[in-house]
């Protein structure tokens, strides 16, 4: 044992002796501080060093959850008598009885509680939010912050809609004072995210021009706030209600429209991102949904996908590729609202999710257009399925807002299959130009790309009918 002692002393001797003379003479780091931080840096090391710092940094939100799970049990029966006073109170108001909009909006409350798009892209991802030296992290920080916002405007959308016809101007008076506020709520979240992403540029390297490109769309949603605000702040109080109601559903538009921009440029930059620095793998799994809780988002298709190129998983079995983008959809959110929009939009991902189950790969791709990668299925297999999908939702009847309105929804389809050859990059490029030319031809349609060395133009898909029925949904 001796022996094994003075061997060990004498090679750890010499390794430090010989670091010592290198830094002497220039050859290596100046402190030993900069040493380990230079191993650290090996990729390799540096997956298994955050870890460990996730790990224990997540640990006092590790208690502070157990915690308050503890605290929960021992209240739960209290929560639960307050819930039923005051569920019982409101049964005991007369139906016509009026006392303010929180108390009418607290008895529909469970007509929106499905839509939250921050349950799993802010609760379940604070942990990560731990390491704050990535700029990707506060990418997906100022997405949550614009979740957030974009929540409530879904929300305030709703309760406008749910007093048209009995408006007042102390209604008009509240909403725009809210709206407002989250204005301004908004903007300093915005400032204060961006100037911490501004600190961190150097993280962009060679994706410069995407740090110039996020940085303008969200200067281009600044300016759409404070042009909104400025509306609002000229908005006359004393003139009809419903027409102060229409202005600010409008105004809410525009923030939608201008909200979605920049989610998708968020999205794209984050990928971008992370891809380039190789920390895909520190990603977590619950930042895959967003919006839709069990529907892929853009960064968990990007990462799956990227995921079966690595596997080769397309140079071993049959991939077809598919977007199905919704006709018009802007007009059935300013017709119907945010709220209606979002429902229809989870309501169809979750029908492709069971048309198309594992191991195929559904999801929102950008805006309200989706992706579909289905494996083992050959073109001709996919073109039907993807037709048939198209003929159904053509025939369906959406009753929404408790069955007095309906809605209609058209699909324009791009179909391509992928090469062995073919880059993860280049089939969704391919994919991205095949559903534009689906547009331009006048939508409501599917058009297919058959990859090859002439590269012909798209061809428009002339299917037989399905004979789907027609059918009435009520969306609730």
């Amino acid at each position: 044992m001796l022996i094994f002692l003075i061997i060990f002393f004498c090679i750890t001797t010499n390794i430090l002796l010989g670091c010592y003379v290198a830094i002497y003479f220039g050859f290596g780091p100046p402190d030993w501080k900069t040493a380990l931080n230079q191993i650290i840096d090996i990729p390799r090391v540096q997956d298994y060093w955050n870890e460990f710092r996730f790990r224990i940094s997540a640990l006092p939100l590790l208690r502070q959850k157990i915690s308050s799970s503890d605290l929960e049990k021992k209240s739960h029966s209290g929560a639960d008598k307050t819930t039923v006073n005051r569920i019982s109170q409101q049964d005991s108001r007369h139906p016509d009885q009026r006392n303010g909009i929180a108390d009418q909006i607290s008895n529909n409350e469970n007509e929106i509680s499905d839509v939250n798009p921050l349950s799993i892209s802010e609760q379940n991802s604070k942990t990560w939010f731990v390491q704050e030296e990535h700029v990707e992290v506060s990418l997906m920080k100022l997405n949550v912050a614009m979740k957030k916002s974009g929540q409530f405007a879904a929300e305030l959308d709703w309760r406008i809609r749910s007093f048209r016809g009995s408006m007042t101007a102390e209604d008009i008076k509240q909403f725009l004072n809210e709206l407002k506020s989250d204005c301004r709520d908004y903007l300093e979240s915005q400032a204060s995210i961006t100037e911490q992403m501004k600190t961190r540029l150097d993280e962009f390297g060679v994706l410069k021009n995407l740090a110039e490109e996020i940085d303008y769309a969200n200067m281009e949603q600044s300016a759409q706030i404070e042009t909104t605000l400025s509306n609002l702040n000229h908005l006359a109080l004393t003139d009809n209600p419903e027409e102060g109601a229409m202005r600010l559903i409008k105004e809410l538009g525009s923030l939608r429209i201008a909200r979605h921009r920049l989610r998708d440029m968020q999205d794209r930059t984050f990928i971008h991102i992370i891809f380039n620095k190789q920390r895909e793998a520190t990603v977590p799994q619950q930042i895959f949904c967003d919006e839709f809780p069990g529907i892929y988002n853009r960064i968990g298709l990007e990462i799956t996908l990227n995921e079966w190129w690595k596997q080769k998983r397309h140079e071993k079995t049959p991939i077809t590729f598919a977007l199905l983008d919704f006709v018009k959809f802007g007009e059935v959110n300013e017709e119907h609202g945010i709220v209606v929009g979002d429902k229809l939009i989870k309501f169809f991902g979750n029908i492709l999710k069971e048309r198309f189950d594992e191991p195929n790969l559904t999801g929102i791709y950008f805006g309200n257009c989706f992706l579909v990668a289905a494996v083992n299925l050959t073109p001709k297999k996919a073109i039907a399925e993807i037709e048939s999908i198209r003929q159904w939702c053509e025939k369906i009847t959406f009753r929404v807002n408790n069955g007095t309105e309906k809605v209609h929804l058209q699909l324009t389809c791009a179909i391509t299959e992928v090469l062995a050859v073919q880059s993860q990059n280049e089939v969704q490029t391919v994919l991205e130009k095949t559903l534009t030319a689906a547009k331009k031809a006048g939508r409501n349609h599917t058009f297919y790309y058959v990859p090859g060395p002439l590269d012909k133009p798209p061809e428009k898909i002339e299917a037989p009918d399905f004979g789907e029925e027609a059918t009435e949904i009520n969306l609730t």
